[in-house]
C-alpha cells in the first residue's frame, strides 16, 4: 500500500475518507482536526511499518512553526488516539516506539468510492437559491431601527421553528447517532449582509449571536449549540458545509441571511446537515417594517404555540425570552454597537462600548442587557488600568445588580456579578451561587463555564475547574482562547506537561496568539525550562508589544533564569509603562520572588491586598508562590483574602 493509497480506508469499525479528511465510526461521523488527520494519513500510508518523529516533522511541520516540534505532534497523536478511543498502553491502532515514533498496527483494508456516488452539493450552490447574491435597489432606503426590529422578532421565531419544522421529526435513532450522547451539535453561522450597506454588517452579527442564545436555551439536553467566537471564525467563507460540521464537531449548521427591498426586509434562513450536506429545512420571511411592537407580540405567540407543540416546554420560559432585548430599536442598535466594540478588547474598543451602552440605557432605561454590557465594561476598564479598580468594580456591580433587578434570567448578568464578587470583594459563596445560577440559565454560554472553572481553580478544585473549561472548549472548538484556558487551568493544576500539549493546540489554531505565547512561558518557567520560556516571552512581546501584563512575566522568567541585570531593567520598564493608578503590585511581587528577594515579595503582596489587586485570588493556585507558601506571612494573605486552605500536588514532569 505504501505510496498509493485508495478514497477511502477502512480499519476496525472505522472509514477516513482521505479526499476530505472526514473520519466515520459506524457510519458515524468523528471530528478530527487538521493536523491529527494529517498524522495518521501518513500513517496509513506505511501500516505496520515505523514512520519516524524525525519523518512526521519534515512532512508535517514546517520549519517557520513556532511551536514546539515536540509537544505539538504528542499533542497531534493524543487527539487522534482520543478519536479512534484507543490507548497508548494497550494500543488496538497506533502504537508508540518510545524516543523513535509510531506504527499503525491495526489491519487495514482500501474501499473504493462508489461507481456512481452522486457528487455532493456545493454550499455556495445551495446558498444561491435560497439566498439570492444581488441585491435590489431599495425604492426608499429603510430605516436601520425598522430592520433591527424584525431582525430581534425574527430570532425569537426561527429559534422555535427550526426545531419545529427540522429537528422534531427525526427519529430516535437519529437523535441517538448524532453524538457520542444522543445530543445534537449545532452551529448558527454568521447571517450574511445583502442589504448592500456595509455599515450595516454588524446588524447581522447581532442577529447570529441572538440566535445563538435563543437556540441554546431551547433544550440543552438534547442541543448543544456552538459558541459565537468560533461560529464567526466562518463568516463569508467558502468552505462547504461538511467541512465546517468536522472542523466544529456539529452535525447540523444554520445559515441565514438579511436583505432589504423598498420598505420591507426580507430575511432568509435555512438548516443544513452536515453529514450529507443536504438543506433539510428552508424559510424566508417577508414583512413591512411597521408597528414593530404588534410585530414582536404577534411573533411572541407563535413562539409559545411552536415551543409547547414541538417541546412541550412551559410558557414561562417563553417570557423570559421574549424580554431579553429592548423594544425601542434605537436601544437595541446601540446594544449591538456597544457589544462589538466591548469584543474587541482593545482600549479604544471599551471607551466606544461605554458611549453605546450608556446611550442604549439612555434610550430604555429597562434594558436589563445594556446594563449588564456597561458592567463588564467596568470591570474590564479597571483590570486593564483604564479607572482605579476602587472605582471600576463598584460600578460594575451596580450594573450588574440593576441588570438582574431588571431581569434576573439574564445568564450574561449573573456572570458579570459573580465575577466580580470573586475578583473584587472576594465574596466566594456569592461568586459560587451566581456562577451556578448563570450556568443553570445559560447551559450553552461559554463565558459562564469558563470564569466558573476559574473560580473552581481558585478554591483548589481542579478536576471540577478542568471539567468546566474542557465543556467550554467544547462550545468553543476552534477558539485558541478557549484552548489555552484549558492550558491555564492544567498549570494552575501542576499538570505541566498536559498544560504544554493544550497551550500548543491553541497556537496550532493561531501561531500568533500572544497570550498563549504568555501562558507557555510561565508553564516553562514552572518545568525549569528557562530558554524556552525566555524564547516564548521573547516572542509573546513581538506579538503584544510592552503591556504590563507581558513584561511583568518576561522580567520573571530572566530572572528565575539567574539573568538578574535583564530582569532588573525590565522591571525598570514595567515600573515606567504602569500608570500611578494601576502600580501593578501584584506584578512587581512576582518579579522580586523571581530575584530571590522575598520581604520585598511580600511588601509588595501588602499593597496588592490593600488595593484589592484583582489578581489576589490567584495565591492559592499560582505555581509563582509555591516558594513562599511554608511563609507564615503567605498563610495570612491567603486568609485575608478568604481562600481556603488548600494542599498543592506537584506531578513530575517527563
Amino acid at each position: 500500500m505504501s505510496g498509493s493509497v485508495d478514497p477511502v480506508v477502512r480499519f476496525g469499525t472505522f472509514e477516513l475518507d482521505l479526499r476530505t479528511g472526514e473520519l466515520r465510526k459506524s457510519g458515524v461521523r468523528v471530528n478530527l482536526p487538521d493536523q491529527p488527520f494529517h498524522v495518521l494519513k501518513t500513517l496509513l500510508d506505511r501500516p505496520g511499518e515505523l514512520v519516524t518523529r524525525e519523518e512526521l516533522r519534515q512532512r508535517l511541520w514546517s520549519a517557520e512553526t513556532f511551536v514546539d516540534f515536540e509537544h505539538g505532534l504528542n499533542a497531534a497523536v493524543r487527539r487522534l488516539r482520543d478519536a479512534l478511543g484507543d490507548s497508548a498502553d494497550v494500543p488496538r491502532f497506533i502504537e508508540t516506539l518510545p524516543r523513535r515514533g509510531y506504527r499503525f498496527i491495526a489491519p487495514v483494508t482500501p474501499q473504493p468510492a462508489p461507481e456512481h456516488e452522486a457528487p455532493l452539493p456545493a454550499v455556495e450552490e445551495t446558498r444561491s437559491e435560497t439566498f439570492p447574491t444581488s441585491v435590489v435597489a431599495p425604492a426608499r432606503r429603510l430605516t436601520r431601527m425598522s430592520v433591527l426590529g424584525v431582525i430581534a422578532a425574527f430570532t425569537l421565531v426561527a429559534a422555535a421553528v427550526l426545531w419545529a419544522s427540522g429537528l422534531r421529526p427525526w427519529s430516535e435513532e437519529t437523535y441517538r447517532t448524532a453524538s457520542v450522547n444522543g445530543r445534537f451539535m449545532l452551529a448558527v453561522l454568521p447571517f450574511a449582509n445583502l442589504t448592500g450597506d456595509a455599515e450595516q454588517e454588524y446588524i447581522g452579527d447581532g442577529m447570529t449571536e441572538e440566535l445563538i442564545v435563543q437556540l441554546g436555551r431551547i433544550n440543552p439536553s438534547r442541543l448543544g449549540v456552538i459558541a459565537r467566537t468560533s461560529a464567526m471564525q466562518f463568516k463569508k467563507t467558502t468552505k462547504r458545509a461538511g467541512q465546517i460540521g468536522a472542523d466544529l464537531g456539529v452535525s447540523h449548521v444554520v445559515e441565514g441571511s438579511v436583505r432589504t427591498t423598498g420598505s420591507r426586509v426580507r430575511i432568509a434562513v435555512q438548516l443544513i446537515d452536515t453529514r450529507s450536506e443536504s438543506q433539510l429545512w428552508a424559510e424566508h420571511y417577508e414583512r413591512e417594517a411597521t408597528d414593530l411592537l404588534t410585530l414582536q407580540s404577534d411573533i411572541g405567540e407563535a413562539i409559545a404555540r411552536q415551543i409547547a407543540t414541538s417541546l412541550g416546554v412551559a410558557r414561562g420560559t417563553v417570557t423570559a425570552d421574549a424580554r431579553r432585548h429592548s423594544t425601542s430599536a434605537e436601544a437595541y442598535e446601540h446594544y449591538l454597537r456597544g457589544s462589538y466594540h466591548l469584543r474587541q478588547d482593545t482600549t479604544e474598543g471599551l471607551e466606544k462600548a461605554m458611549e453605546h451602552f450608556r446611550r442604549a440605557i439612555e434610550l430604555d432605561p429597562g434594558y436589563a442587557l445594556a446594563h449588564s454590557g456597561l458592567a463588564d465594561t467596568y470591570t474590564l476598564s479597571g483590570s486593564y488600568g483604564l479607572l482605579p479598580m476602587s472605582e471600576a468594580y463598584p460600578l460594575g456591580r451596580a450594573a450588574a445588580m440593576k441588570a438582574l433587578a431588571l431581569n434576573d434570567t439574564l445568564a450574561e448578568a449573573h456572570t458579570s456579578l459573580a465575577a466580580i464578587s470573586a475578583d473584587y470583594y472576594w465574596d466566594w459563596p456569592d461568586a459560587e451561587r451566581h456562577f451556578t445560577r448563570a450556568i443553570q440559565l445559560g447551559p450553552n454560554y461559554e463565558t459562564a463555564h469558563v470564569f466558573y472553572s476559574f473560580y473552581l481553580a481558585y478554591m483548589g478544585r481542579h478536576e471540577q475547574a478542568l471539567a468546566l473549561a474542557e465543556r467550554a472548549k467544547r462550545l468553543d472548538p476552534v477558539s485558541p482562547q478557549a484552548q489555552m484556558n484549558v492550558g491555564l487551568v492544567l498549570y494552575e493544576a501542576r499538570r505541566y506537561d498536559e498544560s504544554v500539549d493544550a497551550i500548543a493546540q491553541a497556537l496550532d489554531l493561531d501561531p500568533n496568539f500572544g497570550g498563549a505565547h504568555v501562558m507557555l512561558g510561565r508553564v516553562y518557567a514552572a518545568k525549569g525550562s528557562a530558554d524556552r520560556a525566555i524564547a516564548e516571552l521573547e516572542r509573546a512581546r513581538g506579538l503584544m508589544g510592552p503591556r504590563p501584563d507581558v513584561v511583568a512575566t518576561h522580567a520573571y522568567v530572566l530572572a528565575r533564569a539567574g539573568r538578574q541585570r535583564e530582569a532588573r531593567a525590565v522591571l525598570d520598564e514595567l515600573r515606567r509603562i504602569s500608570k500611578p493608578r494601576d502600580p501593578a503590585p501584584f506584578r512587581l511581587a512576582m518579579i522580586h520572588i523571581g530575584l530571590g528577594e522575598t520581604d520585598r515579595a511580600f511588601e509588595w503582596l501588602e499593597k496588592a491586598l490593600e488595593a484589592r489587586d484583582w489578581q489576589m485570588a490567584l495565591l492559592n493556585v499560582e505555581p509563582i508562590f509555591d516558594v513562599l507558601r511554608s511563609d507564615q506571612r503567605f498563610a495570612g494573605l491567603v486568609e485575608r483574602v478568604g481562600l481556603p486552605p488548600i494542599e498543592i500536588k506537584t506531578r513530575r514532569s517527563h
